[in-house]
């Protein structure tokens, strides 16, 4: 008879697989959790275990495939469903010891919350398109140009940041639309109030991303995705005073 192995893990390891068991490539589609924990812990507790320890996986792949039938209670998955799962976590078990916390991916919180700011920034860079078409003259068409060009530097920051991080970004969904001018906007570019309305759009859809950034900040992230997120909303503050600028001394 193989050692007992307990199907709950410690919380911070438990914690871990429980917010990204469903992004692995081995999930199975409409299993939940409770499906997954039993594999998670036997391939932690069996990779701590005094007999195992100068073992790799493959040396027990076939004594962990008979004690999954041991230990996979009401499970309805197959060794070949939860092989992979069993191996990421002995593998992580191997690189930390139980006691210490697990925190290489972003809580599913933080990431939802970060994607709606990247949702934001690219809805904002959509927008800063639409007020270059057609191009503003002077001045005005030279600083909502950089601007343009920079939030697409800063959405593909916030994106790589996201996925170093161990965070999902959702994929882009198609703007094209969005881009599309309409009889209203082209009569409003036509006369005096045009280039007003235009900073204000540039100002509002830049001031919304804004305050995604600032609701960010107040949660407790991994310290060089805060350092991006400062940093990125930094530059927002000043894109907002330059229209401020041009709002008072150019119209």
């Amino acid at each position: 008879m193989y050692p007992s192995t307990p199907r709950t893990l410690g919380e911070p390891v438990d914690a871990y697989w429980h917010d990204r068991y469903f992004l692995e490539p081995y999930f199975v589609a409409g299993r939940g959790y409770d499906q997954y924990r039993p594999a998670y812990a036997l391939g932690w507790k069996a990779s701590l275990e005094p007999e195992h320890a100068q073992q790799d996986f493959d040396d027990v792949e076939f004594e962990l495939e008979e004690r999954w039938e041991q230990v996979r209670g009401s499970s309805l998955l197959r060794w070949s469903q939860v092989r992979e799962a069993v191996e990421a976590s002995w593998l992580q078990a191997r690189q930390r010891t139980p006691t210490q916390p697990v925190a290489t991916t972003l809580e599913l919180q933080s990431t939802a919350l970060l994607n709606a700011v990247l949702a934001l920034g690219r809805q904002a860079h959509a927008r800063l398109g639409e007020c270059m078409d057609p191009m503003p003259q002077g001045l005005i068409g030279q600083v909502l140009a950089r601007h343009f060009n920079a939030s697409q530097i800063l959405v593909e920051d916030l994106e790589r940041a996201i996925g170093s991080s161990g965070g999902v970004v959702l994929p882009v969904r198609d703007s094209r639309a969005a881009l599309r001018r309409n009889a209203f906007w082209d009569g409003l570019l036509g006369r005096e109030e045009g280039a007003d309305y235009v900073l204000d759009q540039a100002e509002s859809c830049q001031q919304q991303w804004l305050s995604a950034y600032e609701a960010a900040e107040q949660v407790r992230l991994p310290r060089a995705l805060n350092e991006i997120l400062h940093r990125q909303s930094l530059m927002l503050r000043g894109h907002i005073e330059a229209i401020h600028w041009l709002r008072r001394y150019m119209l």
